[in-house]
């Protein structure tokens, strides 16, 4: 029986992840831990009729607040955190450079300093594919290296796994640092697939692309990307751990904008483009991992990645209430 704290829990990713472990009989209790800057409770309230699940409105970096609720849920070294929140604009940096800092290192250093205080002593983290930067090679394999971030976002998720590594030697933690590819799905609010949804209900007739469109990189649906965590970090060991997590192979933008364009029902939409090859300062055009750590553990999305996309575009346009002309 185990106690899950949750960061960033009433987010996109976190919300289906309280899900699935509220799904789970062993779960003692789960405690979602959120400050909401960016998301809304729409999508925790209807778990809080499971006694089980509590949710506080906090901010990560309140150290003091952060370690009293994990005091307060009887955290132990036998429980695990999940720490997931995090910014979730990778341009955001561009105009404010101290912003990932603070919510990526600032933040899981401010969660590892109250797991210290209070017990737990397992934390499963999300990292990303940024901390690669430019890839020397494709696919890009966990070992890849040097490490050269070349977004803020980046710097911060790659400066998260370091302070992780460093707390599993000196303090005895374990930390498994999941490198996601890009995870899509319902309760999105933000990412390539819901920006041409918006862009097109807002106007149906063009669809503006920044980059030249063959940008491409891998995709998986949030509810696997969940799965994937829970399934190999049983497997992982105790210690510091990195682990790529997604699907083999890539899409590319233009494929992303045709699936969405199918979906909607819409003809004769113009396309326009606007950045070169890549759509904005610190995006990497080419996001391809190699994946045999992860099959070595076990584990694969049932959906490949350009399935993931449509079933992405198909739940987010079912929850616009989104009907073909």
């Amino acid at each position: 029986m185990t106690r899950y704290f949750v960061t960033g829990g009433a987010g996109f990713i976190g919300s289906h992840f309280v899900e699935r472990l509220l799904s789970d009989a062993h779960t003692t209790s789960v405690i979602a831990y959120d400050d909401l800057s960016n998301s809304t409770t729409e999508w925790i309230e209807p778990l809080l009729k499971d006694p089980r699940l509590t949710f506080v409105e906090a901010d990560i970096l309140d150290t003091p607040e952060l370690t009293a609720a994990m005091s307060e849920a009887g955290m132990t070294d036998r429980d695990v955190v999940v720490h997931l929140a995090s910014s979730v604009d990778m341009r955001k940096g561009l105009s404010d450079s101290s912003f990932d800092l603070r919510q990526c290192a600032n933040g899981t250093l401010s969660v590892l300093e109250a797991m210290r205080e209070v017990g737990p002593r397992k934390v499963l983290f999300s990292s990303s594919s940024t901390v690669y930067g430019e890839p020397t090679v494709l696919p890009t394999p966990e070992h890849a290296g040097p490490y050269a971030p070349i977004s803020l976002y980046g710097a911060g998720k790659l400066s998260a796994e370091a302070l992780l590594s460093a707390f599993c030697h000196l303090y005895g933690f374990t930390a498994h640092a999941f490198r996601f590819g890009n995870v899509v799905g319902g309760r999105m609010n933000h990412g390539v697939i819901y920006d041409f949804i918006v862009k097109l209900t807002e106007d149906s007739s063009r669809l503006h692309i920044l980059g030249d469109g063959k940008q491409r990189k891998n995709y998986f649906l949030v509810e696997e990307c969940v799965e994937g965590i829970l399934t190999t970090s049983e497997k992982l060991g105790e210690g510091f751990h990195v682990l790529n997590l997604g699907n083999p192979g890539t899409v590319t933008v233009d494929e992303i904008a045709s699936v969405i364009i199918d979906e909607m029902g819409l003809q004769d939409v113009q396309i326009t483009y606007e950045g070169g090859s890549r759509g904005w300062p610190g995006d990497v055009p080419v996001v391809e991992y190699d994946l045999s750590k992860l099959g070595g553990l076990g584990w694969t999305a049932e959906h490949g990645c350009a399935a993931a996309v449509r079933e992405c575009a198909r739940r987010l346009l079912a929850e616009r209430g989104w009907t073909q002309p």
